[in-house]
């Protein structure tokens, strides 16, 4: 609803949501592997994930999946309107960034479960 105030973004539970995505190769999460760059949000309730992968070539189903779970967990928190997920350092970043963050979110990937 336009104009409604949303409560403030918690940046320590949004990164702790990010963080909580495992790589599905590895099996550790985000935040074990050190991969979360930046974590952000604006007064409008959208939150910025910065983050990379442990290898620049990457399978991009992989890389897309744990976009898509790092969006669908920060923005199930309380607060966050949005979340625009930008991966780096992989050799096709914009497209992967693209393919997370266009769309809704649907439900955890099946190597999620």
């Amino acid at each position: 609803m336009p104009g409604a105030h949303l409560p403030a973004v918690d940046l320590a539970a949004a990164r702790v949501a990010a963080g909580s995505v495992p790589d599905p190769e590895i099996r550790r999460t985000l935040a074990d592997l050190d991969l979360l760059d930046e974590v952000g949000a604006d007064a409008s309730g959208t939150v910025t994930v910065r983050y990379h992968l442990t290898s620049p070539l990457c399978p991009s189903p992989f890389a897309i999946d744990i976009g898509r779970e790092v969006r669908r967990r920060v923005e199930a928190l309380p607060g966050v309107a949005r979340c625009r997920v930008d991966i780096r350092d992989h050799f096709i970043a914009e497209e992967i960034s693209r393919q997370v963050n266009e769309g809704p979110v649907t439900a955890a990937p099946a190597w999620l479960r």
